[in-house]
């Protein structure tokens, strides 16, 4: 993958949009640029990440270098952020994301959208961190259900010398599946808020140029999914949709009806770069890029340097002591706890069995959704806090008690799971079956399926460990909520994980045992 500075990043592609770029003009009037930076699936990525040479990927003091630079070039330049910058290394969750928050506001954003890992904690904590922050919460279709209110600001309008945008926010209905939003908060369809949003900004606030800000992602999870994609394609006026929420790479944007959309990988690693170039309040031209943000090409800055060292100190203790050995890496790859068996689902879904068995607890399995691992490990010493940053979410190991009937329920569903949806399940070396798949990894059937070598039986009852998030239907696992009886180990799971490690024999194998066959399917990619 080619490397791109400042200077050359942006001139790598040229899309003339087809929505609102008509000009008007005659050749003697002047152009105008604006440049949108924009940023997306950030999740807690307070520093580098390091390659195999040791090159420094991401890291928020380094974004911070190219972001001033651009600043120093450019008049008009547009900061945004397209969600998720939630739950990832451990010093960000230990913090509740304040040092990103800070840096952020010191990079001077103008906006971020509520991504669905916002609501990975309470509404009072999402509250205190949109106190802290410098710039808008964007979404227009999350309200408060008794008032009618929005939870943070639907649209925000800048005014730059000759022209107006409006920009407004969508964060996708699938948060009230993956996660659990408070229970006073309402959230609304994507495709009919973003009509009202453009008719009212340009009909009523008389804007020139719209921009959807909206972490929707691109890569259909559910049919019922509103990806970028379809909202392009089902409403008109939107002259740019910066997404977020697949963690897509783009080398130029997708142009879907006419409307480019644009999206940043993940984990601050590129920066989007979009230069629009406006002539008689029309777009004429829209050039943009991803800018590969490491250390060897920008140096950390030393303002969001010094601010960050704080919290980096004082997580340095707990976090960097080691409580595992591994003879090889733990791979992830493109997120493959999502597509088939991984050892890392495999420790982790046998720590659940285990720790219940230490509390008394005689469980038959345990499951967890594969979208829980964020990360590998690496070969060698493994620390705190490689690990908590592999299992960010604090999650509790919940016990849940089902008929065999409805456990047959339950991997029925796990059988319809697309790979690539976080729900994917992982499993302990109790329970064994096969999926098949198309070749799109869709419309998987499930067959084989044994617990403790048997098969299910409808009239006996089956006790399951798995996460708090689960437990009451996350990821679409509704029938979880059909238990029995459930109740909470009160241990969170990274620890649960930490503990079982720790007490294996060192050091420890990637190894799997063929408890997930999968036929057909995407092709294994690391």
């Amino acid at each position: 993958m080619k490397k791109m500075s400042v200077l050359t990043a942006v001139s790598l592609v040229a899309v003339m949009l087809f929505t609102g770029c008509a000009s008007t003009s005659n050749s003697s009037d002047a152009e105008t640029k604006l440049v949108i930076l924009h940023t997306n699936d950030h999740h807690g990525s307070v520093t580098t990440r390091p390659d195999k040479e040791g090159v420094g990927h991401g890291g928020l003091a380094e974004r911070a270098t190219f972001i001033k630079q651009v600043r120093a070039e450019y008049e008009n330049v547009l900061l945004v952020d397209a969600g998720d910058i939630n739950t990832g290394m451990a010093v960000s969750n230990m913090f509740h994301a304040e040092p990103d928050l800070q840096a952020m506001n010191a990079m001077g954003y103008e906006a971020t959208v509520f991504g669905n890992h916002e609501f990975d904690k309470s509404l009072s904590v999402l509250k205190e961190q949109m106190k802290s922050t410098s710039f808008a919460w964007l979404s227009s279709n999350i309200k408060y259900k008794d008032t009618g209110k929005y939870l943070g600001t639907p649209y925000i309008i800048k005014k730059y010398k000759g022209f107006t945008v409006g920009i407004f926010g969508l964060t996708t209905l699938r948060t009230t599946i993956l996660e659990r939003p408070d229970a006073s908060l309402q959230f609304y369809d994507e495709i009919e808020t973003a009509k009202e949003m453009v008719s009212f900004l340009r009909n009523k606030k008389k804007v020139d140029i719209v921009i959807e800000v909206g972490h929707l992602g691109d890569i259909e999870e559910t049919p019922d999914q509103t990806t970028s994609v379809k909202l392009a394609q089902a409403v008109e006026g939107i002259d740019l949709i910066v997404d977020g929420h697949s963690h897509s790479f783009m080398e130029k944007p997708n142009v879907v009806n006419g409307t480019p959309i644009v999206s940043a990988n993940e984990w601050g690693k590129y920066v989007g770069q979009g230069i629009l170039t406006i002539k008689n309040k029309k777009i004429v031209s829209f050039d943009w890029a991803p800018v590969e943000i490491t250390d060897k090409a920008f140096p950390p800055d030393a303002e969001v340097a010094t601010l960050i060292k704080p919290y980096l100190e004082k997580a340095e203790a707990s976090l960097k002591e080691v409580v595992m050995v591994t003879s090889a890496e733990f791979p992830f790859g493109k997120k493959q706890t999502r597509y088939r068996e991984m050892a890392t689902g495999d420790i982790l879904c046998d720590a659940a069995v285990d720790y219940s068995k230490e509390m008394g607890v005689d469980v038959d399995f345990a499951l967890f959704n594969g979208g829980g691992i964020r990360t590998g490990l690496p070969k060698g010493d493994v620390t705190r806090e490689q690990m908590i940053t592999m299992l960010p979410f604090e999650n509790y190991v919940y016990i849940l008690t089902l008929k065999g009937s409805d456990v047959k329920e339950l991997f029925s569903f796990v059988g319809t799971i697309n790979q690539g949806a976080g729900g994917f399940a992982q499993v302990s070396k109790e329970v064994h079956y096969t999926i098949t798949y198309d070749a799109e990894g869709k419309n998987g059937k499930m067959s084989d399926l044994t617990i403790n070598g048997k098969p299910v039986d409808d009239n006996k009852i089956y006790r399951i460990a798995t996460n708090d998030y689960m437990a009451k239907g996350g990821d679409g696992y509704t029938v979880m909520l059909k238990a029995l009886d459930s109740y909470n180990l009160r241990l969170i799971m990274n620890e649960v994980f930490i503990q079982y490690a720790a007490k294996l024999p060192q050091p420890v194998s990637p190894t799997t045992d063929g408890r997930i066959n999968i036929v057909g399917g995407v092709p294994a990619e690391f």
